[in-house]
């Protein structure tokens, strides 16, 4: 299996996640809209960019990502245009005669409305050609599936540039959307983004504004599917390793998500052809070494970086240094981070704390009561190049 590390896995670097998938059909078959959520590199991408290209009978899918999107109107644009180009309606209109037809003079009419928009600077609402477009798609050609990436980050970006009444508008209008009756029945929406959806929604409206979403939870490699994974990887290097250091490795990653695989590949691989020897334990613990070497920085920086886009001032204060804490001490309790809270006068400690649990930075153990990180490796991250 290709090494695809960085991008969507397509092609021959897809490994099969047949569970997901299945979930996802099932959600889709009882007519339900989704909320995939799912931590970042979890693999979200890949999934949905394979049922787009490979969809069981009766589906199409278009897969969209909004994550630099600001506004409403431009994010209703951006879907519409991605559609109109789309495989999706391309083989719908191949299907019907009339939809083909519609397509052409809708097609043609955008023309015209991108001329007048250059030319009197007027700005066309999109949302209503974009439900004029699913009006026209018949229940009997297709189960019509939108994917939009990083749908959390658009309401960000839009509570950030335009305010929170905009940002709730916005919400509210593509449950309206959801609801109109020429797409209910017809066109499913799955939103899904390396933010979570729930708090970013509460930051700005109730969560009856997203409560008709089916949640569909995108889980970590199993033990036996990383095991499987990683001997892909290295098979296809023609590099075997044997069983007892393959778990070696997986108890050292403890969290299986196809990214930190990815690495841990890539730098096994690595170091056993700079020192031309079998792995043994002293590779490994190298290889996990030079995993964090900061020519690794454009694979770790987002993870952090991002978190100045959903957290400002104190709060953004506030998460750092509890994630620096806990990657020098292993672990947080609630004393402290309470102290740290006080310490950065911070308000809604629980909306934090959701955020940080939801977008996989840490977790909580129940039975010890404190936080840890999700990750062994993004904690060593932050331990060698965040805590000097």
């Amino acid at each position: 299996m290709r090494n695809s590390l960085g991008n969507p896995a397509r092609g021959d670097a897809f490994y099969p996640r047949d569970k997901e998938i299945n979930k996802l059909y099932r959600a889709l078959k009882s007519g339900a809209s989704i909320y995939l959520s799912a931590p970042r590199r979890v693999g979200k991408t890949s999934i949905l960019k394979y049922m787009e290209e490979n969809p069981q009978d009766g589906y199409y899918f278009v897969y969209i990502i909004t994550e630099s999107v600001d506004s409403g109107n431009e994010f209703f644009k951006i879907i519409f245009e991605a559609l109109l180009n789309s495989d999706a309606i391309n083989a719908l209109s191949k299907a019907s005669a009339n939809f083909r037809d519609f397509v052409l003079s809708i097609m043609d009419r955008v023309k015209k409305i991108y001329n007048v928009e250059l030319r009197e600077r007027d700005e066309t609402d999109y949302y209503d050609i974009l439900v004029e477009l699913f009006s026209n798609v018949k229940r009997e050609l297709g189960q019509l599936v939108v994917q939009i990436d990083e749908f959390p980050q658009t309401i960000q970006n839009i509570l950030n540039t335009e305010g929170r009444g905009a940002a709730e508008r916005f919400i509210q209008k593509n449950r309206a959307l959801r609801h109109h009756p020429e797409v209910a029945g017809k066109i499913q929406f799955i939103y899904t983004g390396s933010l979570s959806l729930y708090p970013m929604v509460e930051q700005v409206t109730q969560l009856t504004a997203v409560n008709d979403l089916r949640a569909v939870e995108l889980q970590a490699l199993s033990v036996d599917e990383a095991n499987d994974f990683l001997q892909r990887l290295l098979g296809e290097e023609s590099l075997t390793i044997k069983m007892d250091l393959l778990q070696y490795v997986l108890d050292k990653m403890k969290w299986y998500i196809p990214f930190h695989l990815q690495l841990i590949a890539q730098e096994l691989i690595e170091v056993y052809e700079v020192e031309e020897k079998e792995i043994d334990v002293i590779t490994v613990d190298k290889a996990f070494e030079q995993v964090v070497h900061v020519r690794n920085r454009a694979q770790f920086e987002p993870y952090f970086a991002r978190l100045n886009s959903v957290f400002k001032g104190p709060e953004h204060a506030f998460v750092l240094d509890v994630l620096k804490y806990v990657a020098l001490y292993d672990q947080i309790d609630e004393d402290v981070m309470v102290d740290l809270g006080v310490k950065h006068a911070v308000e809604d400690m629980q909306r934090i704390k959701n955020i940080v649990e939801g977008d996989g930075y840490l977790y909580y153990s129940q039975e010890d009561r404190v936080y840890r990180y999700t990750s062994p490796i993004l904690q060593l991250w932050c331990r060698r190049h965040m805590c000097r």
